[in-house]
C-alpha cells in the first residue's frame, strides 16, 4: 500500500508542482520574447477549454481503468485487466493525451511562452519515451497482441478493403496531427533566415487562376484514404504522411529557410482565394521542403493504386498541384524539389530502414584484428578514434582554439569516466575493459566546473560539448555494433533485426544469441543522435542561452535512452523496480537536464571556426581513444590489459 501512495504522490503532487516551478523559472531566464502567443484574453479561453478537455480525457479513462481494469492507473501497479472501452476503443493511452492538452492548456491560460514552447512539448515526448519504453513492451508482455486496434492506430495491412474505422483513424491520427504540427511549427521565427527564391523567379508572372488547382490539394489529400483499393495502399499512404511529417517538420526546425511568396493581382480571376491562401499568417516560413507538393504526390499514389482512368486522373491532378505551386507564387523551384524528394525519401523509408538494418547486421558481423608482436588491434577502436576526432572538432570548431587545453581535459576526463563506470558496474573476468556512456558524461561533468576555477568559460565550453555529444555518439555507435556491447533484445519481427554470427560479439559470447533476430540498439541510437544533434547545432545558430543547449541535450539524450533502453537485451544490466537499471539513469540525465535550463546563462558565441591547434588536437585524441578501446595485450594477465 506504501509504494502506491508514494507513486500516487509523486505524478499527483510533485509533479504538478515541478512542472509549475519549472515553468516560473523558465519565463524568467530564457528568452522567450520573440515567441509567437494568442492573445491573452483569447489564450486564456482556449487554454481553459483545453485543460477541461485534457483532464476529462483523464478522468474518464481513469474511471474506465478502475472499472473494467481493476485497478488503478500506475503504470508500475498496472491493472490486471486489459481496458478497450470507453476512450481506449478511440486512442491507446488516453490519459496521456489528456494530460498533455490539459497541460498545454494550462501554459495557454496563464500565458506561459516557455510552457507553450518548451515545457508542454518536453512533458510530451516524455509521455511518448514512457509508451515506447515501458507500457507498450509491458502490455505486450502481459496481453499479447491487442485484438481490435483503438480508432486512431496506423491501419494494418492486407488485401481487403478498408473499413470507415480505419479510414477516420488515419483522418485523426496522421492528417489532423499535421494541421495542428504545420501551424504549430509554421509559426517559429526563422533567425537568420535565408530566401530560397532564386532572382530569376522574382520575375515570373503569377497564374492567379491556377489558385484553384492549388487549392484542390485539400479535398484531394482528404478523400484519399476514403479512395484506397486496399488495407495495405491505406496503411502505405499512412506510414508515408508520418514519416514525411516528421521529416519535414524536423527541417523546418533546422532549417533557416524561407519562400516569400511572390506579389500578385488580387482583383484577377480567382485573386480572391490566392489572398486567402496567404492569410494563415505564416508568411515565408514552412515552406521547404513544401508539403503542398509532399501531399499531392503522396495522394497521387492513392489514387493511382486504384489503375484505370481513376489513376490517371489521380496522377494528373497530382502533378497538376504540384506544378500550381509554382504558377501561383506560393513555392520556390526549391521548395518544390524538396517535397518531392520528402515524398520519395517517406515512401521508400520501410525500405531505406530495412537497407540500414542489413548494413547494422554486416557491421555487427565485422570484427578484424591484426597482431603486431604481443599487440592486438581491433577494428572497432577505429570508430572510437573517429568519434573522438569528430567530437573534439565540433567542440574546438564552436568553442575556439584557445580552449585547446580545456578540451583536451574534458577529452580525458570523458575517456577515464567510461572507464571507471565500466569497471565499477560491469567490469568482471568476462568484460574486461568495458566503458560507459553515463560515466563519460559523469567525467565531463566534474572536469568542467574545475576548469571554471581555473579560466576556462564553463558554459561556452560545455554548450560546445553539448552539441558534440551526440554526433560522438552516433559515430561510436559503430564500435558497438562491431564489439556487440549495446545490443537489443530479440526481436519479433525478423525482417526488422540483425543477426551476429560472429563468435568473438558479445551477442554470441555472453549474450548467447548466436543467429537470433534481435532489435538493433545501436542504430536506434544513431538515428536519435542525428535528429538531437541537428537540433542543438540550429540551437547554437540562433546564439541560444548555454544552459538550454546543455540542458536540452540532457533531456532528449535521457528520453531517446529510456526508450532504447527498453529493446535492449544485455543479460549482465540488472532490472530494479520493474525498470532496466540504465533506464533510471536516463531518468536521473532528463531531470538534471531540466534543472540546467533553470540557470541563468548568456548566449553562445558565433562558431568560431577550425585552426591547426584543434585539428592536431583531434587527431592526438583519437588516437587515444583508439588505443584504450580498440588496442590490447591478449597474452597478458595484467589488469585491463585485455579488451576481451
Amino acid at each position: 500500500m506504501i509504494p502506491r501512495a508514494l507513486y500516487a504522490i509523486a505524478f499527483c503532487v510533485v509533479l504538478p508542482l515541478a512542472l509549475a516551478l519549472w515553468t516560473w523559472r523558465l519565463d524568467a531566464v530564457l528568452p522567450v520574447s520573440g515567441l509567437p502567443m494568442p492573445d491573452p484574453v483569447l489564450g486564456r479561453r482556449v487554454g481553459t477549454a483545453l485543460a477541461g478537455v485534457g483532464l476529462a480525457a483523464m478522468a474518464w479513462a481513469m474511471w474506465r481503468l478502475w472499472r473494467d481494469g481493476g485497478g488503478l492507473p500506475m503504470n508500475a501497479f498496472p491493472p490486471p485487466r486489459l481496458v478497450s472501452s470507453g476512450p481506449y476503443r478511440l486512442v491507446a493511452h488516453p490519459i496521456y493525451v489528456g494530460f498533455a492538452l490539459a497541460l498545454l492548456g494550462a501554459m495557454l491560460a496563464v500565458g506561459s511562452a516557455a510552457g507553450v514552447w518548451v515545457i508542454a512539448p518536453i512533458a510530451a515526448l516524455g509521455s511518448v519515451a514512457l509508451v515506447l519504453g515501458y507500457e507498450a513492451p509491458d502490455l505486450q508482455r502481459r496481453f499479447g497482441p491487442v485484438p481490435t486496434a483503438p480508432v486512431v492506430s496506423m491501419p494494418r495491412g492486407g488485401d481487403g478493403l478498408p473499413g470507415w474505422r480505419e479510414i477516420a483513424g488515419v483522418w485523426l491520427g496522421v492528417l489532423l496531427p499535421w494541421v495542428v504540427m504545420y501551424e504549430v511549427v509554421g509559426h517559429l521565427p526563422v533567425p537568420g533566415a535565408t530566401e530560397v527564391f532564386l532572382p530569376a523567379e522574382r520575375s515570373w508572372p503569377v497564374l492567379e487562376w491556377t489558385t484553384f488547382v492549388y487549392s484542390l490539394a485539400y479535398p484531394f489529400v482528404v478523400l484519399a484514404p476514403v479512395a484506397a483499393p486496399s488495407r495495405r495502399a491505406l496503411r502505405r499512404f499512412a506510414v508515408t504522411g508520418v514519416v514525411g511529417s516528421l521529416a519535414g517538420f524536423l527541417c523546418f526546425l533546422v532549417l533557416p529557410f524561407v519562400a516569400t511568396p511572390r506579389p500578385f493581382d488580387p482583383t484577377a480571376a480567382f485573386g480572391w482565394l490566392l489572398a486567402l491562401e496567404q492569410g494563415d499568417g505564416l508568411g515565408p516560413r514552412g515552406a521547404f521542403p513544401s508539403f503542398h507538393v509532399f501531399w499531392a504526390l503522396a495522394a497521387a499514389r492513392v489514387w493511382g493504386a486504384r489503375g484505370g482512368a481513376v489513376a490517371i486522373a489521380g496522377w494528373a491532378i497530382g502533378l497538376a498541384i504540384v506544378v500550381s505551386c509554382v504558377t501561383t507564387g506560393m513555392h520556390a523551384l526549391a521548395d518544390v524539389v524538396a517535397g518531392a524528394v520528402l515524398w520519395c525519401a517517406a515512401e521508400q523509408a520501410p525500405c531505406l530502414w530495412r537497407r540500414s538494418v542489413r548494413a547494422s547486421e554486416r557491421c555487427a558481423n565485422g570484427w578484424r584484428e591484426w597482431r603486431i608482436g604481443p599487440v592486438r588491434i581491433i577494428n572497432h577502436g577505429f570508430s572510437a578514434g573517429a568519434a573522438a576526432v569528430v567530437g573534439v572538432t565540433i567542440i574546438g570548431g564552436l568553442a575556439g582554439g584557445r580552449y585547446a587545453v580545456d578540451i583536451a581535459i574534458v577529452g580525458v576526463a570523458s575517456l577515464v569516466g567510461a572507464g571507471v563506470w565500466g569497471q565499477v558496474l560491469v567490469g568482471s573476468r568476462t568484460l574486461l575493459r568495458p566503458f560507459g556512456y553515463f560515466g563519460s558524461v559523469l567525467g565531463i561533468g566534474v572536469a568542467l566546473p574545475l576548469l571554471a576555477l581555473w579560466h576556462a568559460d564553463l558554459w561556452t565550453l560545455a554548450a560546445a560539448t553539448a552539441v558534440a555529444a551526440p554526433w560522438v555518439q552516433a559515430v561510436g555507435r559503430v564500435r558497438c555494433l562491431i564489439q556487440g556491447c549495446c545490443h537489443g533484445a530479440p526481436i519479433s519481427d525478423p525482417t526488422l533485426g540483425i543477426r551476429c554470427r560472429e563468435p568473438r560479439s558479445r551477442i554470441c559470447r555472453i549474450a548467447h544469441l548466436d543467429g537470433v533476430p534481435i532489435h538493433p540498439t545501436p542504430l536506434y541510437s544513431i538515428a536519435a543522435n542525428s535528429v538531437i544533434g541537428l537540433l542543438l547545432v540550429r540551437l547554437w545558430s540562433v546564439a541560444a542561452p548555454a544552459s538550454l543547449l546543455v540542458g536540452g541535450y540532457l533531456l532528449l539524450a535521457g528520453l531517446s535512452r529510456f526508450v532504447e533502453e527498453s529493446y535492449r537485451g544485455e543479460p549482465q544490466t540488472p532490472v530494479v523496480a520493474g525498470l532496466r537499471l540504465y533506464q533510471w539513469f536516463a531518468i536521473a540525465a532528463t531531470m538534471a537536464g531540466a534543472l540546467v535550463t533553470c540557470v541563468s546563462t548568456g548566449r553562445v558565441p558565433p562558431a568560431a571556426g577550425l585552426d591547426g591547434t584543434t585539428v592536431v588536437l583531434a587527431l592526438a585524441l583519437g588516437v587515444l581513444h583508439l588505443f584504450a578501446m580498440g588496442v590490447d595485450f591478449p597474452q597478458s594477465d595484467r589488469r585491463f590489459s585485455r579488451l576481451a
